[in-house]
């Protein structure tokens, strides 16, 4: 009975033996493989862009509104700007722009013409700072632009005065333009007519 016990203890210890000498042996070829099979398929880095930030501003009587898309690539930054209609969840984009510089987009507060007609951004750049007035049906202007751009045209019309501020709607079609004479601390302000892309001075100044 002895003899059968010890020789039952012998035989397992022989199995675990084994069984450990065989595990051993695996994790050494694992490890003389890993290196071989590393090399042979080279590393893949593949960048991820950024989530898409979104910025929103609904019209004054909420039957719209407008979103302005930003998203951050590798090399260059893409705004995208959209008008929906809640009564049927519609969205229509009616401006894409692609950038490699450092100028940004935003959405002021008074982006929304009284008639829901007209939206303006501001452009940040550098060289100053812009305003880009759209149709918020995604209609082009005459000559098919697709948006105004007050510094451009206020420059062309206006030579004597610089723009400081446009704080938003006086009317159905006009902006409020605050600017500043050239050389002198005096200040007025303008209203734009979008429809004759004109610039009438006022008699006070708007803050």
């Amino acid at each position: 009975m002895i003899t059968l016990r010890h020789s039952l203890k012998t035989i397992f210890i022989i199995m675990i033996g084994a069984g450990i000498a065989f595990f051993v042996t695996s994790q050494r070829n694992s490890k003389i493989n890993l290196p071989l099979l590393s090399a042979s398929l080279p590393a893949v880095i593949t960048p991820f862009d950024k989530a898409p930030e979104e910025f929103v501003m609904d019209s004054p009587e909420g039957s719209k509104t407008l979103t302005l898309q930003k998203q951050e690539n590798k090399n260059s930054t893409s705004y995208s700007l959209f008008v929906s209609l809640k009564s049927s969840e519609q969205e229509q984009q009616i401006f894409k722009k692609e950038s490699t510089d450092s100028a940004t987009l935003s959405i002021p507060y008074n982006t929304w013409s009284p008639s829901t007609t007209y939206v303006f951004l501001k452009e940040k750049k550098s060289t100053g700072n812009d305003y880009l007035v759209f149709q918020s049906s995604g209609s082009l202007f005459p000559n098919n632009l697709p948006y105004l751009s007050v510094q451009k045209l206020f420059k062309e019309k206006v030579p004597n005065y610089v723009i400081e501020d446009v704080t938003g709607w006086a009317d159905l079609t006009l902006l409020i333009i605050n600017t500043k004479l050239i050389g002198e601390d005096k200040k007025v302000s303008f209203w734009f007519d979008i429809p004759s892309q004109s610039f009438i001075p006022l008699g006070t100044y708007f803050k």
